[in-house]
Parts: C-alpha cells; sequence; structure tokens
C-alpha cells in the first residue's frame, strides 16, 4: 500500500477508469499522474460478492469466489449499465449502477487511504460510444459512491491525454482500445499542448470477453466430444472454465500453445474428471479472427471520418489489456503499416489520463487541454417527403464527431393547421430508418392552437456539454410555447424516491450510509421521462434489442423470443397494458439469461 502522507492535497481530484474487467484509481502528484496502489497491485478487479458469512467482496476477494458461488459474486457490470435489468446478488435484486457504486465507493477508500485525506470528487471514463443512457447510468453510480463526477470522458481520449504531454510538435494519432468488454478507437491530433479528437467509432459489446467466450465454448465442445457433458450447461463449472480460459489467453500472448487446465471440473457417471486441453495458437486466432476483423472494420471508419489519409497517421497507440493478443497486434500492423506502441501501460493509460484530466479540472497546470467529439448522432423523428409519399423518418441535428461543446439547431413545421400538439421523439443513432436509432427522449409542445400568435414554426436545438450532459430545446417561434429537457436515458435514470432507495439497499449491503454526493440536485425530481420506459411505449426498446439479438441465440431461445414477440404485437394492438408488461418483462429476463 502506497501512502502519500508526505503530500498535502487540497480538494483531490481523482480519476478513475471504471473497466469491465478490472478498475483503476489514479491521481496527479508533484505535476504527474500516479496509479493509486496497494499492496503492490494497481489493478482492482470490477467484481463484488457477498461471502457466506455475509461480508461484502469487492475486487480480489470476490473474483476468487466467483466460479464457486456464482449466485453470490457480480461480474462485468460494465456491460449492464444504462439497461433496465436487475443483478441478483445472494437473493437481492440491484441496478447496474448499484452495483458500480459499490466498486466506485472501494476506488474512492482506496484513494482516501493513499493520500490521507477525503475524496468526493472524480473525472471517470466511459467507452467513446457509450450512449446516453450508459454514461447517465455512469454518473448515478458515481453520485451514489459519493463522489461529484467532475466530468466524464471517453478511454482512447483519456489515453491520449499521457503521450506527448510536453511535445509542440502536430502529431495524427490512432488510439486502439481494446478492454474486457468494450472496443473503442480514435483518431486524435496533438499539437501546442492541445488534444483534439477528430473522430471516434466502436462497438460497447465486443471485447476480452468475447474472446474468453469462444475459447471456453472451443475447449467445452472438445470436453464434450470426450467426455459427453456440457462444462457451459451449469452456471459453477461454466464460470470455473471460462476463468482457466482466461488464464490461457494471457499465457497465448507469449505461448505457441497452452494447456487449459481445472482439477475435478465435473462429476461424470460417479467419477469426478479434470479439464485438460491443449489450444494452440493457431487455433485460438481462428477463433477470435471474426472479432478482431469487426474492430479493424471500426478503425477504417474512423480514420475515413477524420479527413485523413493513412499516410498522415504518424502514430498508433495501443490501450487496454486486450491489446496484448498477438493476432490483434499484426492485423493492426498489416492494416495500418506502423509498428504499435506501449510506452504507457496498456492497463493503466486510461486511469493516467483520467488524472492528468482531473488535475486540470482542480486547477493544476497538469498535461495538455482535451477537445472531444460527439461519438453519436442525434436527431429528431419528423415527416419528410412530398404530401403523396410522406414518412416518417430520422432527421439529424447534431451529428456523429461534431467538436464539443457544440449547439445546432433545425427548423420544422407543424403538420397541420389545426394542430394543438406536438410530440418530438428524441433519437440517438446512424441509420437514416427511424426504428433503427434509439429514442432517448420526448418533447411535448402543448396548446399550440391557444395563441392566436402562433405561426407552426418549430426550433429545436441540441447542446451537448464537454460532460456529455444533453439538452433539448423546443420553441414555437412566435408564440414562445416551449419545453426543455435534459436527456437522461429512462433506463437508467433514478428519481430521488429511487436514489434514496438504492442509498438504502447500498448501506445495508456495504454496512456504510451511501448517500449520493450533491444529493440536493444530484437526482431532480420531476425530470423529464422519456417514453421508452414509462410514457405508453414500454416494449418497443425490448423489442428491438430482442431483434438485434436473434441471429445470435439457439434454436430454442430463438423459439421462444419469437413467440413473445408475436403475443407483445398482439397485447399492443389490443391496447392489454397489463398482459403487455407481464410479456415484455418475460421477454426481457429472456434475453438476459440468453445472453449470459
Amino acid at each position: 500500500m502506497t501512502h502519500m502522507h508526505d503530500e498535502t492535497i487540497s480538494s483531490p481530484v481523482i480519476g478513475i477508469d471504471l473497466g469491465t474487467t478490472n478498475s483503476v484509481v489514479a491521481v496527479c502528484l508533484d505535476g504527474r499522474p500516479r496509479v493509486l496502489e496497494e499492496e503492490g497491485n494497481a489493478l482492482v478487479p470490477s467484481v463484488v460478492g457477498l461471502a457466506a458469512d455475509g461480508r461484502l467482496l469487492v475486487g480480489e476477494a470476490a473474483r476468487n469466489q466467483l466460479a464457486a458461488f456464482p449466485d453470490r459474486t457480480i461480474a462485468s457490470v460494465k456491460r449492464r449499465m444504462g439497461q433496465a435489468v436487475k443483478l441478483s446478488l445472494a437473493g437481492t435484486d440491484y441496478t447496474p449502477q448499484e452495483i458500480s457504486a459499490v466498486i466506485l465507493r472501494s476506488l474512492k477508500e482506496r484513494a482516501e487511504r493513499a493520500l490521507g485525506c477525503p475524496v468526493s470528487r472524480a473525472v471517470i471514463t466511459v467507452p467513446a460510444f457509450f450512449d446516453e443512457p450508459q454514461r447517465q447510468a455512469t454518473l448515478e453510480a458515481g453520485r451514489l459512491a459519493g463522489l461529484t463526477v467532475e466530468r466524464i470522458i471517453n478511454e482512447p481520449t483519456a489515453a491520449s491525454l499521457v503521450y506527448h504531454a510536453g511535445s509542440t510538435d502536430r502529431r495524427h494519432v490512432i488510439v486502439y482500445d481494446l478492454g474486457g468488454g468494450t472496443f473503442d478507437v480514435s483518431i486524435v491530433r496533438i499539437e501546442r499542448g492541445v488534444v483534439e479528437v477528430l473522430s471516434s467509432k466502436g462497438d460497447t459489446s465486443l471485447g476480452g470477453d468475447d474472446f474468453d467466450e469462444l475459447l471456453a465454448r472451443h475447449v467445452a465442445a472438445r470436453f464434450q466430444q470426450e467426455h459427453d457433458h456440457d462444462l457451459m450447461a451449469d452456471a459453477g463449472t461454466r464460470w470455473r472454465l471460462l476463468t482457466a480460459c482466461e488464464r490461457a489467453k494471457c499465457a497465448l500472448s507469449t505461448a505457441a500453445s497452452v494447456q487449459v487446465v481445472e482439477e475435478f471440473i465435473v462429476m461424470v457417471r460417479g467419477r469426478r474428471v479434470s479439464l485438460d486441453v491443449e489450444v494452440a495458437r493457431h487455433e485460438y486466432d481462428e477463433l477470435i479472427s471474426g472479432l478482431v476483423d469487426r474492430t479493424i472494420g471500426c478503425v477504417d471508419t474512423a480514420i475515413r471520418d477524420s479527413g485523413l489519409a493513412l499516410s498522415q497517421i504518424d502514430e498508433l497507440i495501443l490501450v487496454g489489456g486486450s491489446t496484448r493478443t498477438p493476432l490483434v497486434q499484426q492485423r493492426l500492423r498489416d492494416e495500418l503499416r506502423r509498428e504499435p506502441r506501449w510506452s504507457v501501460d496498456p492497463d493503466l493509460a486510461v486511469a493516467l489520463g483520467a488524472a492528468t484530466q482531473a488535475a486540470s479540472i482542480a486547477g493544476q497546470a497538469v498535461g495538455p487541454v482535451l477537445v472531444d467529439v460527439a461519438t453519436h448522432t442525434l436527431g429528431i423523428a419528423a415527416v419528410c417527403g412530398s404530401p403523396w409519399s410522406e414518412q416518417l423518418s430520422f432527421v439529424p441535428i447534431l451529428r456523429r464527431n461534431s467538436p464539443l461543446p457544440a449547439r445546432y439547431e433545425d427548423l420544422f413545421s407543424t403538420h397541420g393547421d389545426d394542430q394543438d400538439l406536438a410530440l418530438i421523439p428524441v433519437l440517438q443513432g446512424e441509420s437514416p430508418r427511424l426504428e433503427e436509432n434509439r429514442e432517448i427522449g420526448r418533447l411535448k409542445l402543448e396548446g399550440l392552437n391557444a395563441s392566436a400568435d402562433c405561426d407552426g414554426k418549430i426550433l429545436v436545438r441540441f447542446e451537448l456539454s464537454l460532460d456529455g450532459t444533453l439538452q433539448v430545446m423546443a420553441v414555437e417561434s412566435r408564440s414562445g410555447i416551449s419545453q426543455r429537457l435534459a436527456i437522461v436515458g429512462a433506463l437508467s435514470r433514478m428519481q430521488e424516491k429511487d436514489a434514496s432507495a438504492a442509498a438504502e439497499r447500498l448501506a445495508a449491503l456495504t454496512g456504510v450510509a451511501m448517500l449520493p454526493a450533491d444529493d440536493a440536485g444530484g437526482f431532480e425530481a420531476g425530470r423529464h421521462e422519456p417514453a421508452t420506459a414509462s410514457a405508453g411505449r414500454p416494449h418497443e426498446a425490448v423489442v428491438r434489442r430482442a431483434r438485434q439479438a436473434l441471429p445470435g441465440l439457439g434454436p430454442e431461445d430463438t423459439a421462444d423470443v419469437e413467440r413473445l414477440l408475436r403475443l407483445i404485437e398482439e397485447a399492443a394492438i389490443a391496447g392489454d397494458e397489463p398482459l403487455l408488461g407481464g410479456l415484455v418483462a418475460e421477454l426481457d429476463d429472456l434475453l438476459f439469461y440468453a445472453a449470459g
């Protein structure tokens, strides 16, 4: 454990990399970012559990019991952020942000022990391609952990802050960030103390966990051929297999082959059988090649969006533990004709960058100035086309890769002269097809015919701040009838009552009162509730997610999902809300377990 008791830090702002597999906390001391270690360990496994005696376990201790007690342990919670799911821990349900708050609280306490003073302010990183509900869920987790979240910044952007800090030369850099659960790539210009993000692309469902899963399925198939037993069928053996495969994956970063070994993993016909399967690196490469190709596709898109030619790229920086995979490095060399750089530990670069940004917020003259971009296109649903071929379409207003802070607006008209009400769905996505984008909020202008001043012209304005806060405003131009809302994803948003209940659950779990930071203003009651969860269209988000998941499901799950989709459609047409609610809940549960 490192204790900074000789250094005086007033109101420190810490940097946190809240990762899928591991998390890291860092702070700037004497003008340099430093990771806060304990007992020589910089990484804190992002795992929460309860021991048999009821003790709360966070980090390594929780990960150690994952295989033996999967019902008392939660891992990879980051992949659930922003989703309307409940995570069961020893029979009690928690939201993803509550479990993340436990991890953040542990990192906060580590920082307080190291610095010898209270810590209440933090910069937290998220994947560049996290959407608004996922970012809001991260903010809520920080507040529940007792932190004032000064800023949310993108992981590849954070990593870029620790490179070329003192250089004045212009450099164009690709930051390739492949972690345990997510992938991002950013094209960054670094010049004269300014880091400017030119473009970003990513995949929030692609990472080292998926590599582990593919290897585990391969090993399980080999084991089943020999012993006629499926190791993936039981939760306990599945986690033991995944843990063994994760170790094997790491070993294959340097070894040509590895034995995947787990003693006495299962009982087969009354006999305890061990797992012992050899995997060669070329076999592993074949398994993951499709996933690596997906990351290369994102890189190509990001370069194209940046407006740069490949010849203008000066450097390739690798971030995230999964970039140690030899196939990843080789594919990047082949595609980009650049030698990857690791001058900063790929597991620590994001946290160090977060600490650099945190120091700037605290008023320290540290590191470069950050200029980030919007990572998703934002717009509204509006009727487009000629009178004889009208259709409801997605109309972008604030486009992806716009520099932050961003403010864009557009002018629309009501659909008819006698229109009294305008409902304006706010959407996020990249597809021109309305149904392929995600609704994240809804504006409602009423009384348009009540005023003689109304001319039916409606101005819609989007404002996206540096910390990712999105404000949307619609105003009828002559009458002044308007509505402004902060887009907070309905799937992750907490009102005051919800936050208090979450704090009570966390206090019972941790034994510590975990009241939200900035409790008076952190979870404002009365903010706009988007339609995706409670305003009459509760089924659409789950239905959309189900249709997206169908290609990857097995035959039995596919049949169940298709049956539920048919019943949901019938219930929605009939207007049977109680039946619809029950069917949606059943579909949501099925998707959760099918994904697991």
